[in-house]
C-alpha cells in the first residue's frame, strides 16, 4: 500500500477518535469551532450525517437555516426528498429544481432544515484537504451514518 495513504489512514483514524471524544453541540452553538474540519450530525445518539468545511461555522449553519437552498443545505434537501418517497411523491429521475418548486416537496423541505436544526453535532479541526477527503469516508463506514451516499448530482 502507497505509504502516503498508509499514514493518511492512521491519521483518520486519529482524528475519528478525537471527533468521538469532543462533546455534542447542539445546532446553533457554534462558537469556538476551527475554521476548517469535519462534522458529524446526530439524532439522539445515532450519526447521520458527516461533512467537511474549509468555513465550519458558515457550513452549519447553511444546513438548516430556513433560507437555504437545496443547493447550500443537500443534507435537509436528502432528508425532503426521503420524507417525499416514503409519501409515495414521485421522487425518481427528479432533478432538485424540480423537487423544490412543487410545494408539497418545498413544505417537506422547510420540515427537514427544522429537524436539521433540531439535530446535535461534533466538530474536529482537519486543514489537509486530502485528509478531509479522505477522513469523510472513513468516518462514514465507521459510524455508518445513513444519509451520505456520495453520488454526485
Amino acid at each position: 500500500m502507497n505509504q502516503r495513504f498508509q499514514e493518511i489512514v492512521r491519521e483518520c483514524q486519529q482524528r475519528t477518535s478525537e471527533l468521538m471524544g469532543m462533546p455534542s453541540r447542539p445546532w446553533g452553538e457554534f462558537s469556538s469551532l476551527p475554521k476548517s474540519g469535519m462534522y458529524v450530525f446526530y439524532e439522539g445518539e445515532t450519526p447521520v450525517y458527516v461533512g467537511r468545511s474549509n468555513r465550519l461555522k458558515g457550513r452549519l449553519a447553511e444546513h438548516a437555516r430556513p433560507s437555504s437552498t437545496h443547493y447550500s443545505a443537500p443534507f435537509a434537501f436528502n432528508l425532503a426528498k426521503e420524507a417525499a418517497a416514503n409519501r409515495g411523491m414521485p421522487t425518481e429521475g427528479k432533478g432538485r429544481s424540480d423537487l423544490e418548486r412543487v410545494p408539497e416537496s418545498s413544505r417537506l423541505f422547510g420540515a427537514a432544515k427544522e429537524r436539521v436544526r433540531k439535530m446535535r453535532y461534533r466538530a474536529v479541526a482537519v486543514e489537509n484537504q486530502l485528509v478531509q477527503t479522505l477522513l469523510e469516508v472513513y468516518i462514514h463506514l465507521e459510524l455508518g451514518t445513513k444519509h451520505n451516499d456520495f453520488s454526485t448530482h
